[in-house]
């Protein structure tokens, strides 16, 4: 049997290759916005606490309209929440290179944070709607891919751009891009199932104990998703400036680790997505998280470059991995109809990460150096280990 026709049996709807295209296309964008950003922050000499304030906004404005996209997505449809939210993000990154002031890039950021989230739980909600129930994993896992081989392209591309061209072009070639994404949706998208609006018509509207007791049922891979969002929000913008002050890296070659750790994820994350449908996914997650910790206390002694692309690769690839596990834990854990508040839920704590972890990132930067970081980056994903065992039955996995 073909590796073809296997994706085609496990993957038979045709929507979950467009939401993967989309993402795909999307993701390229995000790389090349996502590289470029600390340069602009550094160019301008903004301190670590201001360029943590620029990223924990972005966070707020994930948290203030979590709760609310899945509401509209509810009320208006996936489909139309995420192209209007594609082009809402294309709008905010061709504006960011060209503001001059602190405050500006902050309303910027917080824009550019509530469209993103709106852009998240269309496709997570479409993704869990529409991926078989054995298969949730691999499908997510999928989407994992098609999102790091978008931050690898567009932070190879990134690398080269900047050699040749200004950083506000290479923003506006980003918005271009993602433009290009949200046709793909408009287009190519078939209407949501009808199964994500069953509760709201034949239940009513969810009340407060059944967010709350949603809430609690998927406390693990809502955890997890906070990691991810506080490490993925702070070392995008402190690692470089570690790198470049702490370990004398090229400020041009530190737009490598995106690219990098995002090829990490595409070699593990797939292999993880299967061995999680097989043995649960809060196993596989635990051990992956495992393996991020010991790479980033081993980051500490490293002097050579290419070795530390390399630590970059298992580590930032392994850490990477875990968010498709979670949104598959999530999805194992929910029931289709609650999906658009239980992946509201999961994005406020993705939120939630973002927005606390570039500002107490940044005070430890300041407070006890730069390398004090990457001992804050390990404490934090073994607080997820310990808690993954404390909860460990919280995956259905283990009631098999």
């Amino acid at each position: 049997m073909s590796p073809i026709h296997t994706l085609r049996e496990r993957i038979p709807d045709r929507n979950l290759w467009v939401v993967y295209l989309t993402t795909w296309v999307l993701a390229t964008a995000y790389g090349l916005a996502l590289a470029t950003t600390p340069l602009v922050l550094i160019e301008r000499h903004f301190t670590d606490g201001e360029i943590g304030a620029t990223a924990s906004w972005f966070g707020a404005g994930i948290v203030s309209f979590a709760i609310p996209s899945g509401w509209i997505i509810r009320r208006f449809s996936a489909r139309r929440t995420l192209v209007v939210c594609i082009l809402g993000y294309a709008s905010m990154i061709a504006l960011f290179p060209f503001l001059p002031e602190l405050w500006q890039i902050g309303i910027n950021r917080f824009l550019d944070g509530a469209f993103s989230v709106g852009v998240w739980v269309s496709c997570e909600t479409l993704l869990l709607l529409r991926a078989p129930k054995e298969h949730k994993a691999f499908a997510t896992s999928l989407y994992a891919i098609a999102t790091g081989l978008g931050y690898f392209v567009g932070g190879g591309i990134c690398w080269a751009l900047v050699h040749v061209m200004s950083l506000g072009t290479v923003f506006v070639i980003a918005a271009v891009v993602a433009a290009l994404s949200s046709l793909i949706a408009l287009f190519r998208l078939e209407p949501d199932p009808p199964a994500l609006h069953t509760s709201d018509e034949h239940h009513g509207a969810a009340n407060v104990r059944d967010w709350a007791s949603l809430a609690w049922r998927i406390k693990t891979s809502s955890f997890a998703t906070f990691c991810t969002g506080f490490f993925q929000a702070s070392v995008v913008i402190f690692l470089p400036a570690y790198l470049h002050y702490v370990k004398h890296v090229p400020e041009e070659d530190t737009t490598l680790v995106t690219a990098v750790s995002a090829g990490g994820m595409l070699v593990i994350s797939n292999v993880a997505g299967r061995l999680g449908d097989r043995v649960g996914h809060l196993f596989v997650l635990r051990a992956l998280a495992i393996v991020g910790v010991l790479v980033l206390l081993s980051f500490v002694p490293l002097t050579s470059f290419p070795v530390m692309l390399v630590a970059v690769l298992i580590g930032g690839g392994s850490l990477a991995s875990i968010p498709p596990l979670s949104l598959a834990l999530q999805g194992a854990i929910a029931s289709p109809s609650e999906y658009a508040r239980s992946n509201s839920i999961f994005n406020v704590f993705f939120a939630t990460g973002l927005l606390s972890g570039p500002y107490l990132t940044g005070r430890v930067s300041e407070s006890l150096g730069r390398e004090a970081i990457l001992y804050l980056f390990a404490s934090l994903w073994t607080a997820l280990i310990v808690l993954s065992l404390i909860f460990r039955k919280d995956d259905p996995a283990t009631r098999r």
